[in-house]
């Protein structure tokens, strides 16, 4: 899919948001592919239900975050909300850090399974940090406002 979604993740969501009234969708197509549109119901709804996910907060997972952000962008004009949403996402996978369990070398296991325990908490210290970090690039390279269009000459984002 063009937003790099996957079907196993849009099905369920587009089958809820026509349930809820807030998309129509049109007659199946070439290979049973059917277009949606949104309703008026499901416009009024996207101007202010974007505001809940940002007061709830980041969810942890970072691919839901950037999408909450750049809703904050896109719908609200707010870059910094956006990157703010961002760096508090950032914050909370530190905290998940914290969480890892350090492994307990106290003899009671073989060496094996001591070095096997200790380079698994190593390696998800590390996926947590690189996350983070992710969180916070994203943040900083949030575009200052919302457009559809990109500068002549520069098909990506600039790092």
């Amino acid at each position: 899919m063009a937003a790099g979604l996957s079907p196993r993740a849009t099905i369920p969501a587009l089958a809820r948001l026509l349930e809820a009234g807030f998309v129509l969708q049109g007659k199946p197509g070439r290979r049973g592919r059917a277009d949606h549109k949104i309703t008026a119901e499901g416009r009024r709804y996207l101007k202010s239900g974007w505001k809940e996910l940002v007061d709830d907060g980041p969810s942890g997972d970072l691919d839901a975050d950037l999408r909450v952000a750049l809703l904050a962008l896109w719908l609200g004009g707010d870059h910094r909300l956006g990157a703010d949403f961002l760096r508090r996402s950032a914050e909370k996978k530190l905290k998940i850090i914290h969480k890892v369990e350090e492994p307990d070398d106290s003899g009671s296991l073989p060496p094996l399974a001591q070095w096997y325990r200790r380079l698994r908490s190593t390696s998800a210290k590390a996926l947590i940090k690189g996350e983070s970090a992710a969180a916070l690039a994203m943040a900083k390279a949030l575009p200052r406002k919302p457009s559809g269009k990109q500068k002549q000459g520069r098909a990506t984002p600039k790092h």
